[in-house]
């Protein structure tokens, strides 16, 4: 899970500014969040791969929020992934299946069995590789669909989340839009 918190003490000249203007810092805060949540969630969709990042951006909203800060979090299993980077490691399974197929793209192991393809693996290397998943086909051949790994490569971040910056930056225009339209 991928989470930021914006604690009132680590701000204190923006909410200070609210403060002074009469208080009601939590609706500022939650203000502030959404702002924070909204980009968030629009660079995610404007990522290519638009399924995924659809996802990713649904999953982006403010946890919590109150007078002594707020936090806004993604829970899509793969966002904070995408905004770091680093290797994908089995964690619930022995192995990761990864689709070298076509017929395996965008599919599950299971769904093949439970469709009557009954699968079996060849063992792998050793290493970070458990071996390959596939079927017999009917002339005796085998059918790969799967690499089984422990993890992948590296991956290279792909960030989407704003800036330490830019969310400062957001605060600073929510701080000015909430003082100039707050009945205080």
């Amino acid at each position: 899970m991928l989470r930021v918190e914006i604690r009132t003490e680590e701000f204190n000249a923006t909410v200070a500014r609210v403060r002074a203007a009469g208080g009601r810092v939590a609706e500022f805060l939650l203000v502030w969040g959404n702002a924070i949540a909204r980009e968030a969630r629009e660079a995610a969709r404007q990522k290519p791969g638009r399924r995924f990042w659809r996802e990713v951006a649904r999953a982006t909203r403010v946890d919590r929020a109150g007078a002594d800060g707020v936090s806004i979090a993604n829970w899509h299993v793969a966002g904070a992934h995408k905004q770091t980077g680093g290797p994908i490691v089995a964690k619930n399974a022995r192995a990761l299946t990864i689709p070298i197929a076509e017929e395996a793209r965008g599919r599950r192991a299971a769904e093949f069995e439970a469709g009557g393809r009954e699968l079996f693996a060849i063992p792998g290397r050793g290493g970070d590789s458990v071996g390959i998943l596939g079927y017999a086909e009917e002339d005796g051949d085998f059918h790969a669909l799967f690499a089984l790994r422990r993890r992948t490569r590296p991956q290279a971040p792909d960030p989407w989340w704003p800036t330490d910056r830019r969310m400062m930056d957001l605060g600073d225009v929510e701080a000015r839009r909430f003082l100039e339209t707050a009945i205080l």
